[in-house]
């Protein structure tokens, strides 16, 4: 089975939530597999459940309740008031009226010794940060210290999820990890805190790998409260010769989508009507009428001063153009590459790269013939084989965005029939150069930037039904972005 990285599982968890499988449901069933784990195992007996603040101590309350035909203690770590997710909380309190025995463990000092026949770490799981201390290091001590039959829920505390190291962590003797294996649980260097590894699924459709949502924004957005300006993103955009609008949206998009500084470099025949569309922007011309190799040189300077590039919108596709995109294409670390620009792609790229064309697009430039393999039966199949080919991630822009890296595959649902105006694929661009300024990971990025334009979309068409602009989708990213984080 495929393992599963910590954040992508916080991401999968996020969204199942937004896509109306709650919290709630996924910690039941989670308690509900760790209890069959055990009767599996065993008739009856002392269960002993340490169980920190957070969700993983709340799949350990649920356990708790599933196990009401054994002897059940639950050791809190702290106060019930600073049990941190309201589902946990609702675990704890019906918890409490069944009656089961539960003592506030509130300092390390007021340990009691633990003696059963099953104790149960429901203390970090994955939330583990750095090494342990206070009062989660004593309990590991304590529960390494018994003769009692270990059970580790998700992953021993102390063991890092996606790595298998530690300095300190529980020893358990069967590992119950849920819908998919934590990396840093097959490990060699995990092995003797694992134990025996069980995967159980906790209702979560395979589908819902593949669904965008809240979760990859929630991820990639971040604000610093001390940052200074730049820190939240520096983005160059290359464009503009046959048309003027295109990059200025693509600027506006990535101001609006939270990037501090948004550079335009273009043809100084068009720049006096580019810097016209807002004071926002910064304009640098350069010398001629389009985009040629005899530009690089003044362009140079912005490359390596900016997080991102993004390329392409409105600077044509003549040959001599062409030949400045590719020079830049091995310029920059971190690109998108959008409309025109697409045209210059020839060899696998070494360099972060993310491609946002539209159906004719990706047809031209992967497909000229509109031969589709016989052996691809999807468009998905088909794009992440491309993607794979180039070494880059791709976002086919339609009524269902599809975004692969070559490995993985992800669906954006977002979006409505108005988007088809002209100008909200440079939006597009302009939101995800913002995300990728962020976290420079082009997977992410790509994904919650298609996210939030497709919502921004949704927002306008409810106050203005489809008949409206690409600039009001730029505009309504805010409100998207806070919509997506506030969930």
């Amino acid at each position: 089975m495929e393992p599963i990285s910590s954040d992508e599982m916080g991401i999968l968890d996020t969204n199942c939530e937004y896509h109306g499988l709650s919290r709630i449901q996924l910690m039941e069933n989670a308690g509900k597999a760790l209890a069959d784990e055990v009767r599996k195992r065993f008739d009856g007996g002392r269960v002993l459940v340490v169980a920190g603040r957070g969700n993983n101590g709340g799949d350990g309350f649920v356990m708790a309740r599933h196990l009401g035909d054994f002897e059940v203690e639950v050791y809190l770590l702290g106060r019930k008031n600073e049990i941190r997710t309201a589902e946990a909380r609702k675990n704890f309190e019906i918890l409490e009226k069944s009656e089961c025995y539960i003592k506030e463990i509130k300092d390390s000092s007021m340990f009691p010794e633990l003696d059963g026949d099953i104790i149960v770490d429901a203390i970090l799981g994955t939330g583990v940060k750095g090494k342990l201390r206070g009062i989660e290091r004593k309990a590991v001590e304590e529960i390494n210290s018994t003769e009692c039959f270990r059970v580790a829920v998700d992953v021993p505390t102390g063991l890092d999820p996606d790595t298998g190291d530690t300095e300190f962590a529980v020893e358990a003797d069967l590992t119950v990890t849920f819908h998919r294996p934590k990396a840093g649980l097959l490990s060699e260097r995990a092995r003797r805190y694992v134990g025996e590894l069980v995967v159980s699924e906790i209702g979560i459709p395979d589908y819902f790998e593949k669904l965008v949502g809240v979760g990859e924004v929630k991820y990639a957005y971040r604000r610093h409260s001390s940052g200074h300006k730049g820190q939240h993103g520096k983005i160059l955009v290359i464009g503009g010769g046959e048309y003027t609008g295109a990059p200025a949206l693509t600027a506006m998009a990535s101001l609006y989508a939270g990037a501090d500084l948004v550079t335009i470099s273009c043809p100084e025949t068009v720049s006096d009507v580019i810097s016209s569309f807002s004071p926002n922007m910064i304009v640098r011309p350069y010398t001629g009428e389009r985009l040629n190799p005899d530009a690089i040189g003044e362009i140079d300077p912005y490359i390596e001063r900016s997080d991102v590039v993004v390329i392409g919108m409105g600077i044509g596709k003549d040959d001599e153009t062409l030949d400045g995109v590719r020079e830049i294409l091995r310029r920059a670390d971190r690109i998108v590459i959008d409309a025109d620009a697409l045209h210059a792609i020839a060899d696998p790229f070494e360099n972060r790269v993310i491609l946002t064309p539209h159906e004719g697009e990706f047809e031209r430039v992967f497909n000229p013939e509109k031969s589709w393999n016989s052996s691809m039966k999807t468009r998905e199949q088909w794009v992440r084989k491309m993607a794979e080919r180039i070494n880059a991630t791709i976002v086919l822009k339609n009524p269902h965005d599809i975004i692969s890296d070559g490995r993985r595959i992800k669906i954006n649902k977002t979006g409505n029939a108005g988007m088809t105006v002209g100008g909200t694929g440079d939006v597009l661009a302009g939101v995800i150069a913002s995300f990728f300024a962020l976290t420079g990971d082009p997977f992410i990025s790509a994904s919650s930037g298609a996210f939030v334009t497709g919502m921004a979309g949704d927002i306008v068409y409810e106050k203005m039904g489809y008949n409206f602009t690409a600039m009001e989708v730029a505009e309504t990213i805010p409100s998207a972005i806070k919509v997506s984080l506030d969930f």
